[in-house]
């Protein structure tokens, strides 16, 4: 890693079926970031707020890549709480991606 490259903080990336929104159904990519100071009395996602493992921008798109899907769901968390995270949403939508956040 050289000290330019951008990072987030990630809980995990997986491939599934979308469950929510226009998509669902769909094979997906979900990249779930780390961290939220929201604290929404419905989160389904708490296990999310803490934790999680610094990844570089090129690694998260790596492995979003090898996964494979057209679709991915980067999620979180808040995933905006993560400066960052526009950047990987741009870096996803330049590869190829169908993206929602």
């Amino acid at each position: 890693m050289f000290m330019g490259e951008a990072s987030l903080r990630i809980t995990e990336i997986f491939y599934s079926l979308q469950g929510e929104a226009n998509t669902v159904g769909l094979p997906t990519t979900f990249v779930r970031l780390t961290g939220c100071p929201l604290r929404c009395t419905y989160c389904d996602s708490e296990y999310a707020f803490f934790g999680g493992e610094k990844l570089l921008l090129s690694d998260i798109a790596d492995k979003v890549k090898e996964l494979g899907g057209r679709y991915v769901c980067v999620t979180g968390g808040e995933p905006l709480a993560q400066p960052n995270c526009l950047l990987l949403l741009s870096m996803l939508c330049d590869a190829g991606s169908s993206v929602s956040l």
